[in-house]
């Protein structure tokens, strides 16, 4: 068993990034990512959040609420959020429930850092 935290925060170039160290994206790794967007809030800035999914191989409903609802927060406050490296089935999931829409994607953590420092 590994002793890889499930999430881990990192500051890259003034954006917050989220590396999702699971296979399977669930409501209690989404919510421990909505917990760190008041974190990332702090220091007067809009925030801007790239979260890495690209181990994720399932999402389940809630989390994906759960990313919805941080997607609307960081809208709320003038910010930025990009989902990086999602493909697969948690990816069709988003296409098929229209979301994919809502959400901006990128291949890698160095393209959405650039995107969300624009």
């Amino acid at each position: 068993m590994s002793d890889e935290a499930p999430i881990t925060f990192e500051q890259v170039g003034g954006v917050a990034v989220a590396r999702v160290h699971l296979s399977e994206l669930t409501s209690k790794c989404a919510e421990e990512m909505l917990k760190e967007f008041g974190q990332v809030r702090e220091g007067g800035r809009p925030p801007r959040l790239a979260v890495d999914l690209s181990r994720i191989k399932f999402i389940d409903s809630v989390a994906l609420g759960t990313l919805v609802l941080l997607l609307r927060r960081i809208n709320q406050a003038g910010g930025k959020l990009a989902l990086v490296g999602l493909g697969g089935h948690p990816r069709k999931m988003l296409e098929v429930t229209g979301l994919e829409k809502a959400f901006r994607f990128f291949d890698d953590v160095p393209s959405a850092v650039a995107e969300l420092q624009a």
